[in-house]
């Protein structure tokens, strides 16, 4: 009898043991790690102020926006973009933002946030309204975003530099 107690133990284990693996070794098991890069994720990181500096340090300069389709903004980075700008607030000529770089275009006259990621060397593109609503969301094709971006004298994407 001890013999047999043994033997269903050990089996009933190894059962175990095993729809555990196969459980968590299931590629449909875990959370989406794009999720981190939805719209709601990136409206929520721009909305912490305390992880942006803001264009030139100047929190309260609103720039024209007559040059995009954006409308008058604030721009912020987060410490990874800023840390790629030199002295006079500038992605040097040439150079690429880092992964990870994060910048935002606060639209203050209708609380859109235009927003950009750099993740594994492209950018994410969205703009959300601070309601969450979503007027073009990182799910998209980007080449409406980059078909402007992509315009003479842009460093990595970002025009802003041409302008202010």
């Amino acid at each position: 009898m001890h013999h047999s107690k043994v033997k269903v133990l050990v089996v009933g284990f190894a059962a175990v043991l095993t729809a555990s693996v196969l459980f968590s070794c299931r590629k449909d098991v875990g959370v989406n790690p794009l999720l981190a890069y939805n719209d709601k994720a990136l409206l929520d990181s721009a909305k912490n102020e305390a992880a942006f500096t803001y264009y030139k340090n100047s929190p309260s300069s609103v720039y024209s926006g007559t040059n995009g389709p954006h409308g008058a903004f604030k721009l912020k980075f987060n410490k990874i973009a800023y840390a790629a700008l030199t002295d006079n607030g500038k992605l040097p000529v040439g150079q690429q933002f880092p992964n990870g770089s994060f910048i935002v275009k606060e639209i203050p006259s209708n609380g859109l946030y235009a927003m950009m990621y750099k993740r594994e060397g492209s950018w994410i593109w969205s703009e959300v309204y601070n309601d969450g609503s979503i007027l073009y969301s990182a799910l998209q094709d980007p080449s409406v975003c980059t078909s402007c971006h992509s315009q003479s004298g842009h460093r990595d994407l970002v025009v802003s530099f041409n302008f202010y």
